[in-house]
């Protein structure tokens, strides 16, 4: 199956390298790489659900041990601070989930980001 090839390929440092090719595209305007991710996410694409909630996932759990567990005590999730990739990619997932996928510029990336380690061609 696909998602357990992704699921096993999804790491922290592929997600860190997908993200920082879609920053460099994004510098240098390449909004060729950025359609495919966003067109897999107005299609509710499978495999970029399982990237982007695993991604999203691994980024929390990095934002946790960075941060230290003074924040994970609090009971109330929306009192807890992640960063803003963190909640970009927490956002990216929900926005793809819920259908709501649109082209709101920072997102486009991270649908790029989650597109490229899919291993779609970009």
């Amino acid at each position: 199956m696909p998602s357990i090839e992704l699921e096993n390929f999804v790491t922290l440092k592929s997600v860190e390298y997908a993200y920082g090719r879609a920053i460099r595209e994004q510098q240098r305007n390449n909004m060729a790489f950025a359609e495919v991710g966003l067109n897999a996410a107005k299609r509710r694409d499978p495999q970029l659900l399982v990237v982007l909630d695993k991604a999203a996932n691994i980024m929390v759990k990095e934002d946790d041990y960075q941060r230290g567990t003074t924040k994970m005590y609090s009971e109330i999730e929306s009192e807890r601070r992640y960063t803003t990739e963190t909640q970009l990619w927490r956002e990216a997932y929900r926005m793809v989930d819920e259908g709501k996928a649109a082209e709101v510029p920072h997102l486009m990336w991270i649908y790029a980001a989650g597109a490229f380690l899919c291993g779609y061609q970009i």
